[in-house]
Order: C-alpha cells, then structure tokens, then sequence
C-alpha cells in the first residue's frame, strides 16, 4: 500500500531537501517542489498504483505520492538524480527535457490499450511544456484514439523566471477543451531551481558525469557467416527482413505504412501491425518509446533523413539516453529506418535529400547501420532484433 502523504509531511520532506543543498551536500541542479500539495494529494487520490505516473523535472512530490519511499527518494536526489528519478517496479518515469514526455505517455498508453489494460497513464508537465506544439499533438493523438492517458498541467505561471504573459501575451491562460486534461494553477514555494543564495562548492563533493551515471557496456557484435553465401537484392532483403519481423510480432510506426506499405517493404506484414501516425516525427518516436515499455518491438519508418530532424530531442535526448540516466530500470528496443533518398526518377531538393549517417553516428551512442548490400541489410536486421538497445538502419534509395 502506498503511504498517504499529508500536505505539512511533503512540506517537511522538501525542507529537508533544500537544507542539504544548505549543507553543502547537492551539488548540481534540482528543482524544489512546493505550494502545490493539496492539489496533488486530491489528484494522486485516482490514480491507482499499477498506473504509469510520468513526471518532469520537478519529481520529488510525484515520486513521493506514487509510493517510491522517501528514503529512496532522498538518496537518489543525494546522487544527483534529482531530475532523474525512476521506478520500473511501480511504473515511475520522469525526463527533465521540456516537451520531452507528452509522446511518450501517449504511446504508453496506446499499448495499454492494444493489451486491454486497465492501467492508465497520468503524465505531469509545466507550463513550459505547455508552450510546446509536443504537448498539442500527443493531447490531440489520445483524445482522437481514446486512449487511457491523462495530461495534468501544472501551472506556476512561471518558464524559469517568464511569466506566461511574457510568454504569450493576451493567450497567456490557454483554456483546454480536452477530456484528456486537468489544468490546475498554483504559486511556487521556490525559486526555479535549488535555493536562494549560494552554496560553498569547495565543500561540496562532486563527481564526473560518468560517476553519476554509468555508461552502458558495448553490446556484443555479431557475425551471422551463414548469411554470407546467400544472393538477394538490397530490397528484397529489406522486403524478407520487415517480414520476419512482422512474423515475431514488431510494431511498424510512421506515415505510409499503411498507405504505400513503407515503398512496397511492409506488403507481407498484417494491418494490425501497422500504424498509420499524423506527420509528427516527434510524436512517432515518442509513441514507440512508449509502446517499448510494455514490451513491444516497435520498427519507427522515417521516409528521408531530413524529417528525422523533427524527431531529433526523442531520438537523442530520450531513445539514446534512457536506459542510461535510468540507470537500466527502462530500456528502449527501438529500431528506427532511416531513408536517405540519395537517388530516384525525380530531384528532391536540399531539403528532402539529405545523407545525415554521419550525423546520426556523432549523436547517438547506439548502433548506427549503413547495409551497403542485401546480405548487409539481412544481417542489420537480424542484429537489431536480437538486441536489447534501439538501432538505426540507414536505408539507401539508390540501392532499391
């Protein structure tokens, strides 16, 4: 059972927060909550302990209310994951990147829904991700699909030290007319991040990145020789490896996968495999994020490398960092095709032609595939499914 928290006990727990960073012992960023405790004890009184709870970079009430112990929650703040805090056992999860999470609740809960859950998603923002055309369209994405997610925004009036009239002007009080969101307003306790006034850092003991978080063991390469004799074009690899894939049960998301079947490549992969997505990059990745958490294998299909520039925060800060600042309580087994259409009848323009390879090998620090071959494709695929990591394969029009 969890443990139900009164206003003046997360009063005390936050205070006692802040008398760390006083201390000396929080050497790095964290954001204090406070001033909003009646509203969260009367919010957390229908969402149910099996619920996904996804939080933002102001954690500490929601991780609290959701039944992480607070000893537990103190030493993971004491570890500089303030921001970070996660429980894969109660279904916590949290990103500190605005905008970052609406997606991903989204496609939570469209995997619930597909399993027949009874579980919900309630997924906390601010009002800086209220700013946000991410927000927008994973509220329009769960109210269009009626999916079991609920968005509750929480509005301090306040994007670091910017009012929302700042912000916005005469619209600075959006008004939702979404069944999907709660909006409630409440005034800080604190300042955007920590405390007033400034710490003695030549006391405070603090480590390096990869101290704080770990960085993942290389996954084990492997060879598939058997494959080597085989002969088969660079398509018809495409085509068999999309269907082997179908067969194990994947998940294919993206716009045309439906209405083209991916250029020909999903013409053997069931209906009710593919997911036809409005023209939102970032929320395509953001669903098959999601859907991974609850055990699918989602295949994303990014028709030119230039889009995928949309959907560059989930692929980067999310599909690449997860299991990592998770410290491995999530992993996120994505793999992602990215077309490069490097050749065909008719001339894209700068914009729709890019080879961005190089590009997505700097950024990311998981497997990047550039199949120059059918047998290379096969054997791209074929290490993509096996592995427990997301994967981008580079797929070359020219080679169609």
């Amino acid at each position: 059972m969890r443990k139900q928290w009164t206003k003046e006990e997360l009063i005390t727990f936050e205070n006692e927060i802040g008398d760390l960073y006083m201390d000396n012992k929080l050497p790095f960023l964290f954001h204090l909550s406070g001033g909003n405790e009646e509203q969260l004890i009367d919010i957390f009184k229908d969402i149910k302990e099996g619920d996904y709870v996804i939080s933002s970079h102001r954690s500490h009430y929601h991780a609290l209310l959701h039944g992480i112990p607070p000893e537990v929650v103190k030493k993971r703040i004491l570890e500089g994951r303030s921001m970070f805090i996660y429980d894969r056992k109660r279904n916590f999860f949290c990103s500190a990147i605005i905008g970052g999470t609406p997606a991903i609740a989204a496609g939570i809960a469209l995997a619930l829904k597909r399993k027949k859950s009874k579980q919900r998603v309630w997924c906390f923002v601010g009002d800086g991700t209220e700013d946000s055309g991410h927000l927008f369209e994973a509220v329009r994405y769960v109210d269009g699909f009626e999916l079991p997610c609920t968005f509750v925004i929480e509005n301090n009036n306040r994007s670091v030290e910017a009012t929302n009239e700042e912000r916005w002007g005469k619209t600075a009080d959006y008004k939702w007319g979404s069944p999907s969101v709660i909006k409630y307003h409440y005034d800080i306790t604190y300042p955007h991040a920590r405390k007033p006034g400034m710490i003695d850092l030549s006391k405070a003991v603090k480590k390096t990145d990869e101290e704080y978080f770990p960085l993942l063991k290389p996954e084990t390469s492997r060879s598939f020789e058997e494959l080597d004799k085989l002969e088969i074009t660079y398509k018809d690899a495409v085509i068999q490896s999309m269907t082997e894939l179908g067969k194990a049960g994947a998940i294919f998301i993206g716009y045309n996968v439906r209405r083209g079947d991916a250029m020909g490549t999903l013409k053997n992969v069931s209906e009710e495999q593919k997911i036809e997505t409005p023209v939102a990059e970032n929320l395509m990745s953001g669903l098959a994020i999601g859907m991974s958490f609850e055990g699918f294998t989602p295949v994303i299909y990014f028709e030119r490398h230039d889009f995928m520039l949309v959907a560059a925060d989930a692929i980067v800060n999310h599909i690449d960092k997860i299991e990592r600042i998770s410290h491995g309580e999530y992993t996120v087994p994505v793999i992602i095709r990215a077309i490069t259409a490097d050749a065909g009848p008719f001339y894209s323009g700068p914009t729709h032609s890019q080879d961005l390879t190089d590009a997505f090998k700097a950024l990311v620090s998981f497997s990047v595939f550039d199949p120059l071959t059918g047998v290379d494709v096969l054997k791209a695929f074929k290490s993509a499914e096996l592995s427990k990591r997301p994967v981008i394969i580079v797929e070359r029009k020219s080679r169609y």
